[in-house]
């Protein structure tokens, strides 16, 4: 069962290749194949903030289950730590 979908709205550019929920249940933060983070409320849907994160093309991110860190990593060997 869908309980919610979420879209960027964006036509070109790539898909997103990965996507986790902030801990607090609020925010879900996408990285997609155009190297930028996409960031939405969870509650209405709405694209909040979009975030260059990598200069080629990222791998995947993940959210430290008690802090508020998110990790993304890339092609090019970077690992980067964001606060969120």
């Amino acid at each position: 069962q869908v309980v919610k979908t979420i879209s960027s709205g964006k036509k070109t550019g790539g898909d997103f290749l990965n996507a986790c929920v902030s801990r607090m249940g609020s925010w879900l933060y996408c990285l997609a194949e155009d190297q930028n983070m996409y960031v939405f409320n969870i509650q209405d849907g709405k694209l909040e903030q979009i975030t260059k994160v990598h200069e080629r093309e990222p791998i995947g991110l993940c959210h430290h289950p008690h802090r508020n860190i998110m990790a993304t990593f890339a092609d090019d060997g970077q690992l980067k730590l964001w606060r969120a």
